[in-house]
């Protein structure tokens, strides 16, 4: 899917900011930037990067420099980021640097962000944090680069963002240090990777060479998409175990309490059902409708979709399975229901969409599963554009119904609501050369063997879908008489 222009400095390469490919300690005067972009043009983007400083505990410690509030006149940015920047882009010599920054601007500056330089030592304000550019055609790949720094356990890094997911040094909500968790700040991060320093006087100016090797060079081979963020979820769900242990911990006064630990399991499962949702999800045929098929009229392909309505059959090793996607409709029935009676739109042809968008998850949107406290960033983008945020999920719903012109429908037999949802998902699957039944509506059924789009206008023929077709979840609904047509 498309996502969100990062925020990007404007004038970048010509704006007679800073140089932060100098390697001296060279310091800089705040006040003659005042009406300049210095890092991101931030004010320009309504998504753009202004998270605060995520790890502000490390305000505590004892070896840190001094944290001063009042505006400082003179900054330089630490050493440590700047050894990090140097050896990038030795690293990846022709590399894209345009989203790379360090000093925030206005925006940043009224916020606690280790990209303001808050951090004071010798007179001077430090910038702690800083912004690598993903240009995996230039050499300079910002997940991989993410991903070494994470591995590598440098005690100068407090936290890593990039591409929608953050990992702190220190343990986060039950979740312990340096484990990937879900990043629901309004940028996803994915036109740069953030790296923000540990503060401690010892750290932040320290040379020592980062272990970034891993980030370079040819890229290690992987399942693909899906099965690294199922393997991601894996390690997700193993560190909550970790919550067991600090409850055995409380019973002798010296483990987490339980209210944080219940709290830490609710946002995790939050997090985990959205990954898991990202990971599932059917990639739109060909967003960009380059080789879509030609949309068929509805009226010549309704004998089709009755017939293979009629003979398709259950999967038998995944008859546990779909009685368990019709246990999950039947649950959240009553909000169907809502949504349908503002709408009319068929409850069950509104929880279906939810199972395949947003794996049943009420805190995201029907459009595309993304996090329900703030606009859609996949496409459709920046949707819905009025709703009361973080949990009303009817509005958004709404939203979507009728952007795609279901609310106008009153025809809604069998054929409609399979000819819909295969509009939704997009035609690729009927374009030459593919020719298969979509699998956005037949998985789980005989209709459906192998042959999917792994990734948005992506075909792969050996694909799986690891998601119950739109169909046989209709079908588990007619059959136990929930649903008459």
């Amino acid at each position: 899917m498309d996502h969100v222009q990062d925020d990007e400095r404007t004038g970048a390469d010509t704006a007679p900011t800073y140089d932060i490919q100098a390697y001296d300690i060279q310091a800089y005067d705040i006040q003659g930037y005042a009406g300049e972009e210095v890092t991101h043009a931030i004010d320009a983007d309504p998504c753009a990067d202004l998270h605060g400083d995520i790890d502000a505990d490390w305000a505590d410690s004892r070896d840190s420099a001094t944290l001063e509030a009042p505006a400082v006149r003179r900054w330089r940015i630490a050493e440590g980021l700047l050894k990090l920047r140097e050896q990038v882009n030795a690293k990846a010599p022709n590399r894209s640097k345009t989203s790379d920054g360090a000093i925030g601007d206005a925006a940043h500056a009224t916020r606690n962000s280790d990209h303001n330089p808050w951090l004071v030592s010798g007179g001077l304000g430090i910038v702690t944090a800083v912004d690598i550019t993903h240009d995996p055609a230039g050499g300079c790949d910002a997940g991989r680069l993410a991903e070494a720094l994470r591995a590598s356990r440098d005690p100068r890094i407090k936290y890593i963002i990039s591409n929608k997911r953050i990992a702190s040094a220190a343990p986060k909500g039950g979740v312990p240090g340096w484990t990937w968790r879900a990043y629901t700040g309004s940028n996803p991060h994915n036109k740069h990777c953030h790296i923000s320093i540990n503060p401690a006087a010892a750290q932040f100016d320290s040379k020592a060479p980062w272990q970034i090797d891993a980030a370079f060079g040819p890229a290690p081979e992987s399942a693909g998409g899906e099965a690294d963020a199922f393997a991601g979820i894996e390690a997700a769900l193993k560190a909550l175990g970790a919550l067991e242990q600090d409850g055995a911990r409380e019973a002798s006064g010296d483990g987490v309490p339980l209210l944080v630990r219940l709290t830490a399991v609710r946002d995790a499962a939050e997090i985990l059902l959205t990954r898991y949702a990202e990971a599932v999800r059917a990639p739109a045929t060909d967003p960009d409708d380059t080789f879509e098929a030609v949309r068929p009229a509805f009226e010549n392909v309704r004998g089709q979709y009755e017939a293979l309505f009629a003979s398709c059959t259950v999967n038998p090793a995944r008859a546990g399975e779909v009685a368990w996607y019709r246990t999950m409709l039947l649950r959240g029935r009553p909000r169907y229901e809502e949504a349908a009676a503002k709408s009319g739109v068929p409850w069950w042809f509104i929880a279906i969409i939810h199972g395949m968008e947003a794996s049943f998850n009420f805190q995201g949107h029907l459009h595309n599963g993304d996090p329900l406290a703030r606009r859609t960033v996949q496409v459709p983008r920046g949707r819905p554009p009025v709703w009361n945020p973080p949990s009303d999920w009817i509005s958004s719903a709404l939203d979507a119904l009728q952007i795609e012109g279901f609310a106008g429908i009153r025809d809604w037999g069998v054929a409609r609501a399979l000819y819909s949802w295969e509009a939704y998902n997009g035609w690729g699957y009927r374009r030459a050369g593919v020719g298969i039944p979509s699998p956005y509506l037949w998985s789980f059924s005989n209709h459906h063997k192998k042959g999917k789009f792994v990734a948005d206008g992506h075909y792969d023929p050996n694909a799986i879908s690891k998601q119950c077709g739109t169909a046989m979840m209709l079908k588990a609904l007619v059959a136990k008489g929930d649903v008459t047509f």
